[in-house]
């Protein structure tokens, strides 16, 4: 599972009396409280409640209660004039964190380690899972001057500056419950992380996505405004025809694409969706990486399957936990409701995946001989879900400050919470609600790669890109190199300079234009198209022999 990879909001109206609540408390101050919830997949695991309270002459100050897998714990910040002043962080009558900012210095208390005087040039507190933080980030932002601005963050708990870029990348409206609503959408770059948030007219984070990472934050209130631009997808606005098929007592719904003409046989390629929550274009997090992939192979004679995950867009949430097994069955349901088209060559299947989709698609096509192709987008793996957690964090954390790869204390919040969740999969403890992992954890933990790819025959393209932050690029050579060295003559390696987890360009590559940061590789999927209509077409000639 990968934790990766995005987007922010401008309401123009108020979706809900309660969205935020606004008094005024003096003639010189206004009082402001909301609340947000953290998402991994579709796993709640954090609750934030705040009040803020600002000041005309530039005074801010907030108080939280955060919520965290049952633990506890209050904050308060305060910043003027656009300068952080002072953090709190208690757990009960136990003080987590103090810092006390005057002028270019900071006094730092962490818990069990000594106290410590430090030069810093923050502007803004920016806190590991403290999401009301962002108010105070979007605080600085200049509106009328728009573009690219560069901002100073402090993160507290890691005694640390880090460099962080906000930019307004568009204006999309949506519709919700029948009424316009009008977004501003922001991309933040902080390091080798980026950000995606939605904001109100007045800059206030209503939904926030860190692809990188499997989260999403959503400010309460906005709930149905963030269905509405992570779930795109519908039978109104995708092309093709809506279809759903079972796989046990979960419904999947998704979207096939059959080329045009008649009469005759089509081969069809199965996307495959990486970890957390995705609808069939890929959403949150991949800019319908899936829709354009689907779109490319059509035009190229390929018909086209791909589903909403169970528990996203129209496919149904499971009442029991689910498995990394249950995943590779919604696969194979997928494929078998495939080869019960009428239209499609039930020889000619080829499976898309990408990240944790590209080890589904292996292990199906290792148990499958029937499958006639598979491509491995940013997902050729053979290390197991522990190592790429503990790799994908340090190499994110390095690329920021020098770091202690032991010191998992400063690993971000969302990271030691699956580091926990690990060490309970690993200890046996079974799940207790359908949005517990730890068997799906366990399932991965116990996956042989390697000999998985001993028993691939079919031809394989691996494609990844070479700043992908999440599965880093010496793992598609370690892959391709263990398929081959199993005996598959058929292996293709394609290494894009620097691109991303999802084939867009690297967040940290500064000479990219803004209108082309989210754009996804038109050589990448140009690459699909031809491999897969190559790949689709030897196989038919094979089978004529």
């Amino acid at each position: 599972m990968s934790f990766e990879q995005q987007n922010i909001l401008y309401a123009t109206i108020l979706l809900t009396a309660g969205l935020m609540s606004l008094t005024t408390t003096s003639a010189h101050a206004q009082q402001t409280s909301g609340a947000y919830t953290m998402y991994v997949g579709s796993n709640a695991i954090s609750t934030e409640t705040y009040t803020l309270v600002s000041e005309p002459e530039g005074g801010l100050r907030a108080e939280a209660e955060i919520t965290i897998s049952g633990r506890k714990q209050k904050t308060t910040t305060v910043a003027a004039k656009n300068r952080p002043v002072s953090f709190l962080a208690q757990s009960g009558d136990s003080t987590l964190i103090s810092a006390a900012f005057d002028g270019s210095g900071v006094k730092l208390q962490i818990a069990g380690q000594s106290e410590r005087q430090s030069s810093t040039k923050a502007t803004v507190i920016l806190e590991n899972a403290v999401w009301h933080h962002f108010i105070f980030l979007f605080n600085q932002y200049d509106a009328e001057k728009g573009g690219a601005q560069n901002f100073s963050g402090f993160l507290p708990s890691q005694a640390t500056d880090f460099d962080v870029k906000v930019e307004r990348t568009a204006t999309p409206a949506f519709e919700v419950e029948g009424k316009p609503a009008a977004t501003e959408r922001y991309r933040l770059v902080a390091g080798a992380v980026v950000i995606d948030v939605w904001t109100d007219h007045s800059r206030k984070p209503l939904l926030i996505v860190i692809e990188a990472q499997g989260v999403k934050v959503v400010h309460q209130g906005a709930e149905l405004l963030a269905d509405a631009i992570l779930r795109p997808a519908t039978a109104e606005n995708s092309p093709g025809e809506e279809v759903a098929f079972q796989n046990g007592d979960v419904s999947l719904a998704g979207t096939l694409t059959i080329p045009k003409g008649g009469g005759k046989r089509f081969p069809a390629a199965l996307i495959i969706s990486g970890s957390g929550s995705q609808d069939r274009d890929g959403n949150p997090g991949a800019l319908s990486f899936y829709k354009l992939i689907a779109e490319k192979l059509s035009a190229a004679g390929v018909a086209v399957l791909r589903h909403d995950d169970r528990g996203a867009g129209r496919s149904a949430m499971p009442k029991t936990p689910t498995t990394y097994r249950d995943l590779i069955n919604d696969s194979k349901a997928a494929v078998q409701y495939l080869r019960s088209r009428s239209e499609i060559d039930p020889d000619r299947i080829v499976l898309v995946g990408h990240s944790e989709g590209g080890t589904t698609a292996t292990i199906i096509a290792a148990e499958d001989p029937k499958i006639a192709a598979i491509t491995l987008l940013a997902g050729a793996i053979l290390a197991n879900f522990e190592q790429l957690l503990l790799e994908q964090t340090i190499y994110q954390q390095a690329l920021e400050r020098p770091i202690n790869p032991q010191d998992r204390e400063k690993f971000p919040q969302i990271v030691r919470w699956l580091i926990a969740r690990i060490a309970e999969a690993k200890a046996g403890r079974p799940d207790a609600s359908p949005t517990d992992l730890r068997e799906y954890l366990r399932q991965h933990l116990a996956l042989d790669r390697a000999e998985t790819f001993k028993q691939i025959r079919c031809p394989v393209l691996i494609l990844q890109g070479e700043r992908d932050a999440l599965v880093l690029a010496h793992h598609a050579v370690a892959a391709a190199q263990a398929l081959a060295d199993a005996g598959n003559k058929q292996v293709t390696l394609r290494i894009f300079p620097n691109l991303s987890h999802i084939f867009t360009p690297a967040s940290l590559d500064p000479g990219v234009a803004a209108e082309k940061k989210n754009e996804i590789s038109p050589e990448v999927l140009e690459t699909i198209q031809k491999w897969i209509a190559e790949s689709v077409k030897r196989e038919m000639t094979e089978q004529t022999k």
